[in-house]
């Protein structure tokens, strides 16, 4: 870092080439060591790596606490990159990943420092991540657009569907358009075609129109955001599996963990002060919806058989959104339009708005008998996580009395056990390694104490079990002396 320097220290390091090393202030490196020496004492699997160019300086660092890779096992199939700081210039170059949990809630799943944003520095950072990860990589891949960030995660994540935010996407595609972005037909016209459309010709039509009628042929920035639609436009994304993490909607949000307290001149000692303050805060709000919605029974607004199915599974909030659903049910009309064998499409038409009987929107609904399987062409349940009102309305029209099992989904649940452990490999162990006896005894004990922290029965039996095996392992001890 640029500590206190001797004359020495100081001309050598003026040969060294700053922008392949951390940017610190005085003192900085002092703090992160210091902050990272201080979890480790309250946190055994607080994990931190750091990366050092060819003349020893700081280049790169990631860090990651024991609870966020045990989330990760509940929550890693989608995962957001947020470059917000590294790519804005901000006084601290933070990248953050983050996932969503099971009311729908931002959490963090680690974090870096990097020198730059260069392919080598992302290709790094992902492989400390991934290997804090136990080798599983995500689904789903979030990410803003960056050419270096995009090569690296095809090196990493192979297979993993790497996605822009859409947000991000628009928000560039109006600054790159000079006045057009004050023009109200043309964000009319721009939001009809990303949002609205819900086939690829569709899309594909729209935009060419767009392009002819604003005389935009001859854009490059545009046509290279074309060329790339498959990452963005929601029409393109419907076999993937999203979590709720894009709406897809006008106006979608970024999901960012530290928006709001990490501005751009935020200094790494404020960082590392608000940072533990806001970790502790995630997981008071998760404790605090969990105790919610264990004890409380939703309002229902329906007579809906499905309505009453779930808001005895889901969380409060993941059921609130599928209510929406639920609600909007009656507002259709459904036709038989295909059949093969058991595989029966339907025809649902909607109403575009509430009492708007002019404009109607088609939606095609695909349910399997045999198989129990449903999928409607909105894809609601790849971008959510939960059915959609189209196929709720075929699933009814069947008779079919409880939503099948496998659109349920674990990861929504408020009856599902999480104990937030890492999960640090198989039981299989190197008897002659003294560091693997700690990491495996140390992983079955705090299992012990998250199931001891249920209620005050719960933990009589752990203490007690503790005693016991505490008495036994002395015993064995004694043999020995």
């Amino acid at each position: 870092g640029y500590g206190n320097l001797n004359s020495l220290e100081g001309e050598i390091s003026e040969t060294v080439d700053r922008s392949k090393r951390l940017k610190l202030n005085k003192g900085d490196s002092q703090i992160i060591y210091d902050f990272f020496s201080r979890i480790q004492l309250t946190s055994p699997n607080f994990v931190y790596l750091i990366d050092l160019n060819d003349e020893g300086c700081l280049r790169n660092v990631f860090w990651i606490d024991s609870r966020s890779r045990a989330a990760y096992g509940y929550f890693g199939d989608v995962v957001a990159v947020d470059t917000t700081c590294l790519s804005n210039k901000y006084e601290i170059p933070l990248v953050a990943f983050v996932g969503v949990n099971h009311h729908g809630q931002s959490i963090l799943l680690g974090c870096g420092l990097l020198a730059d944003d260069t392919f080598e520095s992302y290709v790094w950072l992902f492989r400390a991540w991934l290997t804090c990860m136990s080798g599983r990589s995500p689904q789903t891949i979030i990410t803003d657009h960056c050419r270096a960030m995009q090569s690296a995660i095809s090196e990493v994540f192979p297979r993993a569907h790497h996605r822009l935010h859409l947000s991000h996407v628009m928000q560039s595609l109006f600054e790159n358009l000079g006045e057009l972005q004050e023009s109200d037909v043309f964000q009319m016209i721009l939001n009809s075609t990303v949002y609205e459309t819900v086939k690829v010709d569709e899309f594909e039509m729209g935009w060419d129109d767009m392009i002819r009628r604003f005389g935009l042929a001859d854009h490059a920035w545009l046509c290279t955001l074309y060329e790339e639609r498959e990452r963005w436009a929601p029409v393109y994304q419907k076999d993937t599996y999203f979590a709720g993490m894009c709406t897809f909607e006008n106006g979608d949000f970024r999901s960012s963990f530290f928006d709001g307290f990490v501005h751009k001149q935020t200094s790494l000692k404020e960082f590392f002060g608000k940072y533990e303050l806001l970790v502790q805060e995630e997981r008071k709000t998760e404790a605090i919806n969990d105790l919610e919605s264990r004890d409380s029974s939703p309002l229902l607004k329906t007579r809906c058989i499905y309505e009453l199915q779930l808001s005895k599974l889901y969380t409060n909030e993941i059921f609130r959104r599928f209510q929406d659903e639920v609600v909007m049910m009656p507002c259709f009309s459904i036709t038989q339009v295909h059949a093969n064998g058991p595989v029966i499409t339907y025809m649902i038409k909607e109403h575009e708005a509430e009492g708007d009987r002019s404009n109607i929107k088609n939606f095609e609904v695909m349910h399997d008998k045999a198989g129990t399987e449903i999928r409607c062409i909105c894809s609601c349940f790849n971008f959510n996580g939960y059915l959609c009102r189209h196929c709720l309305c075929v699933l009814h029209y069947n008779g079919v009395e409880e939503i099948p099992y496998q659109y349920i989904l674990s990861r929504w649940r408020k009856d599902f056990k999480r104990l937030y452990i890492p999960e640090l490999g198989s039981n299989n162990i190197d008897i002659s390694n003294p560091v693997q006896w700690f990491d495996h005894l140390h992983r079955r004990a705090m299992q012990v104490v998250e199931e001891g922290m249920i209620s005050q029965d719960h933990y009589t039996v752990a203490w007690q079990a503790f005693k016991e095996s505490l008495n036994k392992v002395r015993l064995v001890a004694d043999k020995h002396v």
